[in-house]
């Protein structure tokens, strides 16, 4: 595969390497499928409706919708609690925006209530590896984006 076509997938897709890998294999899907090589603008035309995706969805409406999944106020989400109950929800919906969106982890730690860059990442992580083994937590994170799916009105 041509290292700029790589390049364009890494720098499109940010948010972990299951997404990396499902870009990856879309774009060698649809070349195949064309009959076409492998080029920069082939990986372009084959992301395209991820990428529109991903642009439409905004953070603050990933917020919403976690904090509305979780009953509680885009207040408490974003405040300083760090109760259980506040704290998780909060680390969910920083891995589902740096998952659905382009947004960098400052932009992300200045949406959830002007948190350090380090803080969003150590969220993200702790969150990735709950989802793997924690069913309920997988269950919301999969429900809330569902809902965010169905109001983008994609997939």
């Amino acid at each position: 595969m041509p290292d700029e076509v790589l390049a364009y997938i890494a720098r499109k897709i940010p948010s972990n390497i299951r997404e990396l890998e499902g870009a990856l294999n879309r774009v060698v899907a649809h070349t195949n499928l064309v009959h076409a090589p492998l080029t920069l603008e082939a990986a372009e035309r084959a992301l395209d409706s991820i990428l529109s995706h991903m642009a439409d969805l905004s953070p603050e409406w990933i917020v919403k919708e976690v904090a509305d999944h979780y009953s509680l106020s885009e207040d408490q989400l974003t405040g300083r609690s760090r109760a259980r109950a506040v704290s998780v929800p909060r680390q969910l919906a920083m891995f589902i925006i740096r998952e659905e969106t382009d947004a960098s982890l400052p932009q992300i730690g200045q949406i959830l209530g002007g948190r350090d860059h380090t803080t969003i990442l150590h969220g993200c992580e702790k969150i990735g590896s709950q989802i793997e083994t924690d069913e309920r937590l997988r269950r919301d994170w999969l429900t809330i984006k569902q809902r965010l799916s169905e109001r983008n009105g994609s997939h």
